[in-house]
């Protein structure tokens, strides 16, 4: 156990506090702090997500205790993520990071695949610099400022400087470096943020704290995808069919933010691209997207994440607002009362807006065109579609009581004409109620769509629906319920079949002679040096990982990879040879145990590779 571990301060990373035990231990080796720390030389520092946290907990002192979970919400960049993955994936995560050295963590988390892309270097505040060194006597790294996107210091609205400290340094992957070492004179030019941008980066800044902050757990993608829903269709951005209208949308997104300023986070819209980021935010519940876009959506509508948050689980869209309604029957006693507790929404052909259908008991039916936008708009009527007996008798009594028609009219508020009509029996009240025509071509188009499928029987839904989309969408908007029910085909049928193929042979050839290049770069580095393997070969390559788990098929590369990789032997040994040479050339005299530090060879094959280190020496000398 560690006798003496530095108190954690309040949104420091644990890379952070890691670091400033680095600087007061006294180690001069990374390694021996991680040892110290995790059981384990072989730690990475990330500043993301860490690992191993059972062993931390078990090894920091007693009076300094904190849980692997404390860590995790409290000093990981974990709470940013978490609402936005599945409750299956949450879980598993958390596991790894207690349990596990963290190897396929980033993976598991989705970043691999993001095209959201990592900061470079790790940022900072100047006045939260200075405020530390007052009040602590020392300064630290803080998470909410390491998080993509973010480039104001929530608290002070300032912009963050970057340091010279990588965000993720393959090449000093063990070391931890405190802030207050960095020498500001060598960090990178911070970027001037245009003022017209400040206010987006504002509510980036503090929607990423409140994030990191209130520890909130999975929301389930499917119900995040239904409040997102809801507000586009309080926007009009929805059709009643729950068409989202994509023309109208994207660009209203696009200008709302800018095009600078989105293209620089990668996240503008391309209009003509059929499957965009916010095609899978609000279509695709089975994929996660980065929390970013998650903000930055948000902002358009209006809504932060505490918003959304709190109400998720009431969302839902009333075009009308909610029942009762009221009945707009001037005849009536209950006049303006919400009494009407049936509202029947359909779609306007033309405009595809919602058009509510409001049925009163006392036979009065009207209608109206919504969205309803203002409290006024609850006393509009559209059309009357049946009066009912009592406006019917009013408009007798009024007329033997000696009123004039236009009287009549303004008193019941409708014109002359109908009241006209109405008295002199030319317009029957026809009940309001669901044409036998109606009915016909229900019939009419579910029998097509039953024939279609019939004559079609190895066809997908969406297969179907392109060969009679007519039939489709009136069976969509109009009877919904049985399209669903009648079309029992495996909608997933053919999804992978349908997906691009990737052609082997085309890959093979062109990754062959891509691999030799690359193992010439890996084998001049220098301090560290980096072993030729696979997977850094496929990383430098910037090749996905389904094609090194696929070598059957690319049988080149793997000719081409078979006479390049090393062994842990040979590398060593490599290690050993550019060590003596180098030292040859500045040192003059060179001693074995030297050779050994600086080549990093480990303990447990010192003894073996001893006469091949003397051989080497022996060997520079008789050259010269």
């Amino acid at each position: 156990m560690i006798c003496c571990f530095p108190t954690l301060y309040d949104d420091e990373m644990l890379f952070s506090v890691i670091a400033r035990y680095h600087k007061y231990s006294g180690n001069e080796n990374p390694k021996h702090t991680s040892n110290e720390i995790f059981g384990m030389k072989t730690i990475c520092a990330t500043t993301v997500l860490p690992a191993n946290l059972n062993q931390f907990s078990q090894r920091i002192p007693d009076n300094n205790k904190y849980t692997p979970d404390q860590i995790i919400e409290n000093h990981t960049l974990f709470p940013y993520y978490s609402p936005f993955i599945p409750e299956d994936r949450y879980l598993e995560l958390v596991r790894r990071m207690r349990e596990e050295n963290g190897a396929s963590l980033y993976m598991k988390l989705g970043r691999v695949s993001s095209n959201i892309k990592s900061n470079d270097y790790l940022k900072y505040c100047s006045q939260c610099v200075d405020e530390e060194l007052n009040n602590n006597g020392e300064a630290y790294w803080h998470r909410t400022h390491q998080v993509e996107g973010v480039k104001i210091c929530s608290k002070h609205l300032t912009e963050l400087n970057d340091s010279n400290v990588f965000f993720s340094d393959r090449k000093h992957k063990h070391a931890f470096i405190p802030l207050e070492t960095i020498n500001s004179s060598k960090c990178n030019s911070t970027e001037v943020i245009p003022k017209s941008e400040y206010k987006h980066h504002i509510f980036i800044a503090e929607q990423t704290y409140f994030l990191l902050n209130n520890n909130i757990k999975p929301l389930k993608s499917i119900k995040i995808q239904n409040y997102y829903l809801v507000k586009l269709k309080e926007l009009g951005l929805v059709s009643v069919g729950e068409r989202i209208r994509w023309k109208e949308l994207i660009p209203q997104f696009n200008d709302y933010y800018g095009k600078e300023f989105l293209q620089s986070l990668n996240c503008y819209v391309e209009l003509d691209k059929k499957d965009n980021w916010l095609h899978k935010l609000l279509r695709k519940s089975e994929l996660s997207c980065h929390p970013l876009r998650h903000i930055l959506f948000l902002g358009f509508l209006g809504e932060t994440i505490h918003k959304m948050v709190s109400n998720i689980d009431q969302a839902s869209y009333f075009p009308f607002g909610r029942g009762p309604w009221l009945c707009l029957n001037r005849a009536a006693p209950h006049f303006r009362e919400p009494i009407i507790n049936s509202c029947s929404i359909t779609r306007d052909y033309k405009s595809g807006d919602p058009v509510g259908t409001f049925t009163c008991s006392c036979g009065f039916v009207y209608s109206r065109k919504g969205p309803d936008k203002t409290e006024g708009d609850q006393y509009k009527i559209g059309r009357i579609k049946c009066f009912g007996s009592i406006w019917e008798e009013k408009a007798k009594e009024l007329k033997q009581s000696g009123f004039s028609l236009r009287n009549v009219a303004n008193i019941l508020g409708v014109d002359s004409k109908t009241v006209k009509k109405h008295l002199t029996g030319k317009l029957e009240n026809m009940p309001y109620e669901k044409s036998t025509l109606q009915e016909e071509r229900k019939q009419s188009y579910r029998s097509q769509w039953t024939k279609l499928m019939s004559i079609n029987k190895e066809s997908s839904i969406t297969e179907l629906r392109h060969r009679d989309p007519k039939t489709y969408m009136w069976l969509y908007r109009n009877d919904k319920e049985w399209l669903i029910k009648h079309s029992c085909i495996d909608i997933k049928k053919n999804t992978k079949n349908s997906c691009l193929r990737i052609d082997w042979e085309k890959r093979d050839a062109e990754m062959s002679v891509k691999v030799e290049p690359v193992v010439g770069e890996i084998l001049k580095e220098r301090y560290p040096f980096v072993k030729v393997t696979k997977n850094e070969i496929f990383r430098r390559l910037n090749e996905s990982t389904c094609f090194s788990k696929n070598l059957n098929k690319l049988p080149l590369t793997q000719e081409a990879l078979n006479q390049s990789l090393e062994t842990t032997e040979q590398f060593q040994i490599r290690r050993i040879k550019c060590v003596v040479a180098e030292m040859r050339k500045t040192h003059g005299s060179i001693k074995v145990w030297k050779v050994i530090r600086s080549a990093g060879l480990k303990s447990v094959y010192v003894d073996k590779l001893k006469s091949e280190i003397t051989e080497e020496i022996e060997g520079l000398k008789k050259k010269c």
